[in-house]
């Protein structure tokens, strides 16, 4: 079992997986652990809106790390770029 983390940082859109059939822009935290693909538990895996809504935005989020992705199941704003 993955255990929950707390992570706050910037959150940007970026192409990942650059040259591989997953290639594809996508939102990413960047904090102080690193980079991460950010999806919503339950959410969908390459478009989701409501995340899309967060690009430009700081934030601090609670969920899981898994295969480089944060999956969140809370976020919270907490300020712009």
């Amino acid at each position: 079992m993955l255990k929950p983390v707390r992570m706050a940082g910037q959150v940007i859109r970026k192409r990942i997986n650059v040259g591989s059939k997953s290639d594809h822009e996508a939102v990413v935290l960047v904090c102080a652990q690193g980079e991460f693909k950010l999806r919503r538990r339950g959410g969908p895996a390459f478009v989701d809106e409501a995340l899309d809504a967060l690009v430009g935005q700081r934030i601090s989020a609670s969920g899981i790390v898994s295969a480089g992705q944060f999956i969140v199941d809370e976020v919270e704003v907490t300020g712009s770029a």
